[in-house]
């Protein structure tokens, strides 16, 4: 329905019914912009995501109320990319040893989506709260399984009419088990950490450079607690685990299903690599790695959809289109992302699309990080996503590790599985499996 609309009102607004309600999508690089020029106060980023989210619900108000957490992730986090990324590259190194064990140069049939799972939650937490607990198996399962707890328990209450919200929330919602369990495995580290804090001010020595520390700097008052600052790792988790996890597992569908395209991609990285040493730096330069996972996100994507508002009044677009406030307007990005007018082939997935546009000074609009109005994988503006840097270093570094360590396919050989579609998400069969062998030549 969605490509239908996109297809009969291609750059205009349409709508779709929804179970209770009607849905507004737009089309268009010029409604696109309008999206992104309107404040918050106009058209809400935010209430949109907590409505669809149900975050009193599944994160709990103080999320809602305070995102303090949003700011940290866009500055701090993103300013320590290079200097964590000796951390970053150890733990995929660690994580894909721990978890692919094979026998010699053999083939090993892999659970694709399980392991990428696994590699993610420890290398995220290797960043958010430091060795030893990333690797901790009872707080990794607790923070992939809680991802998931989030998106089936929003999915469970919007099913509901709203005023039944409040009551469906609370029998459904496993936030208070989750905090508790994180509780019992971060407390002590968070108590530490305090007492530093409170004897040695904000730059005591050897004091972890992770975003556990980033969070307790910014907490006042009752967010200083374990608990509310549990709830905020678990929150932080939330939204790095699911996005890299379902990025990273279409992109390998893509490569077992193509090994092909291992030679060039492997190829680069080690030219790199081998002028320059793994870093920061070095990764930037990777233009095909780049271009894979970009390619990806625009043939894939996590969603159909894209710049989701809430109207927090009445809002006209220039084209006459009048939403009254209450009401969401979202984006059409898949059907854009698939427009031969747009991007030439568009139903094809071609890996280096993006490799060989770019000129000399690699502008950074090219860059699977950088947003346009058509090129919406992680939004546009100042709404776009603010953990897609840390994003794009964490899953350029998996595939750059993946291509120079392993060869890899699929069973039936160059058969991908088919995504599966729930509602506007679009995720890989998370049952499928891969063969990897360590790299023969």
């Amino acid at each position: 329905m969605l490509q239908e609309g996109y297809t009969n009102h291609k750059g205009k607004a349409f709508k779709i019914p929804g179970l209770f309600s009607w849905n507004v999508f737009l089309s268009g690089s010029e409604l696109v912009e309008e999206v992104r020029k309107a404040s918050e106060d106009r058209l809400s980023a935010r209430e949109r995501i907590s409505d669809i989210l149900k975050l009193k619900y599944t994160l709990g108000h103080e999320i809602m109320d305070n995102p303090y957490h949003i700011p940290i992730i866009l500055t701090q986090l993103t300013r320590n990319l290079a200097a964590r990324f000796p951390d970053i590259l150890d733990e995929i190194k660690a994580s894909f040893d721990d978890n692919i064990q094979l026998n010699g140069h053999e083939w090993g049939s892999v659970p694709a989506f399980e392991t990428v799972v696994r590699v993610v939650c420890r290398t995220s937490n290797r960043v958010f709260i430091g060795l030893p607990l990333c690797r901790d198996p009872d707080w990794n399962d607790l923070v992939s399984g809680f991802s998931l707890d989030v998106v089936k328990t929003a999915a469970m209450i919007d099913l509901f009419p709203e005023f039944m919200a409040p009551l469906v929330g609370r029998l459904l919602s496993k936030l208070p088990q989750s905090v508790q369990r994180g509780m019992r495995l971060l407390r002590p580290i968070i108590e530490e950490r305090q007492k530093y804090l409170d004897d040695y001010g904000s730059d005591w020595y050897e004091k972890p450079n992770d975003m556990l520390s980033w969070l307790m700097d910014k907490a006042q008052g009752e967010e200083r607690s374990a608990q509310n600052l549990t709830k905020r790792v678990l929150a932080t988790n939330f939204t790095a685990i699911h996005t890299s996890s379902v990025i990273f597992t279409h992109a390998l569908f893509h490569l077992a299903a193509n090994p092909r395209y291992i030679k060039p991609l492997r190829d680069e990285v080690e030219t790199i690599v081998e002028k320059e040493g793994w870093s920061k730096a070095a990764l930037a330069k990777m233009r095909h790695v780049d271009s894979f996972l970009k390619e990806t996100l625009r043939f894939d994507g996590l969603t159909f959809i894209s710049m989701l508002r809430k109207a927090m009044t009445d809002f006209t677009f220039s084209d006459g289109t009048f939403i009254p406030a209450g009401c969401t307007v979202t984006v059409a990005s898949s059907p854009m992302h698939h427009d031969s007018e747009i991007y030439a082939d568009a139903d094809a997935f071609v890996p280096f699309r993006f490799a060989n546009e770019k000129q000399e000074g690699e502008q950074p609009w090219q860059q699977m990080v950088s947003t346009n109005p058509q090129y919406l994988a992680f939004g546009h503006g100042r709404n776009a996503c603010p953990g897609r840097f840390f994003t794009a270093t964490e899953l350029k570094s998996m595939l750059a590790h993946v291509v120079v360590t392993y060869d890899v396919k699929f069973e039936d050989e160059g058969v991908r599985p088919t995504s599966v579609s729930f509602g506007t998400a679009n995720s890989p069969d998370t049952k499928a499996k891969i063969l990897f062998r360590k790299r023969v030549e």
